[in-house]
């Protein structure tokens, strides 16, 4: 077989994760969208749809994404706590706090710096 003539095996996953990204240029208009995918079962399309909903900053995935602080990869945690921190919501203290305890080290650590960050901006 011509290799040439092969498509990549992630292609489709690929082009649905760059669509998921891209969509944080509508903004607000995006959000319910991006939450539908938070629970998608590829990795990648969940780091994009929380890297997307920090980016926009919309309250209305807040919620959902403190619920993310629980998901199974550590990847999809961490960028859980920077959009989270991100975000610049007090109610964040609490969830970010706990996650300070998660079992990654990565986590554990931005968590701290986003509950100082928050706790700093709260007292400004």
């Amino acid at each position: 077989m011509n290799a040439n003539l092969e498509e990549p095996a992630d292609t489709a996953g690929t082009e649905r994760w760059r669509t998921i990204s891209d969509l944080r240029r509508l903004g607000p208009s995006a959000v319910e969208y991006l939450i539908i995918n938070l629970w998608d079962s590829d990795k990648k399309i969940r780091l994009a749809a929380v890297d997307a909903l920090g980016e926009i900053g919309d309250q209305r995935a807040y919620e959902h994404l403190v619920r993310m602080l629980d998901d199974p990869d550590h990847d999809v945690r961490f960028a859980c706590v920077v959009a989270l921190g991100t975000m610049g919501d007090e109610r964040a203290i609490g969830p970010l706090s706990e996650a300070c305890n998660d079992r990654n080290g990565f986590v554990r650590t931005i968590a701290q710096e986003m509950v100082e960050k928050l706790k700093a901006r709260k007292s400004t």
